[in-house]
């Protein structure tokens, strides 16, 4: 289950994650040959320290901005949108049951895709036993 929470110009918490998880994003554009014009939006995704995951958006110029949460097999886990006249905006994720593996967090405008990797996993706790020879 993945919850989520949408809000205007604040972030807010999420539940406790067990693991860690690894975010990289890649920028696609249209066409790869022309110069790709900057988008009039952006977007930023982070880790809390309780291992949550916020996503922000700030849009520079009205227009409509989509969100989707993508597995490895791109089924849509969550999506929604973000409406033309809001400028900000938060998504809280909790994926407290969501399985571990590799996810992608699609931003998209009529100008282009901003993609967002999460890598899900469950750390696993080592114990060390040693023995002291002497």
């Amino acid at each position: 289950m993945i919850t989520t929470i949408l809000q205007t110009s604040a972030l807010m918490g999420f539940k406790n994650l067990m693991g860690g998880l690894l975010i990289g994003a890649t920028t696609l554009l249209g066409n790869p040959e022309k110069p790709a014009k900057p988008l009039s939006f952006d977007a930023s995704v982070y880790v809390t320290k309780q291992g949550k995951i916020k996503l922000a958006i700030q849009k520079a110029a009205p227009g409509t901005v989509s969100v989707a949460l993508l597995d490895q097999k791109n089924n849509v886990l969550f999506a929604n949108r973000v409406a033309k006249k809001e400028m900000k905006a938060a998504l809280l994720f909790d994926m407290s049951e969501v399985e571990d593996g590799l996810y992608t967090l699609e931003i998209r405008s009529d100008e282009g895709v901003i993609q967002k990797q999460v890598n899900l996993g469950t750390s696993k706790s080592e114990r060390l036993v040693a023995v002291n020879l002497q």
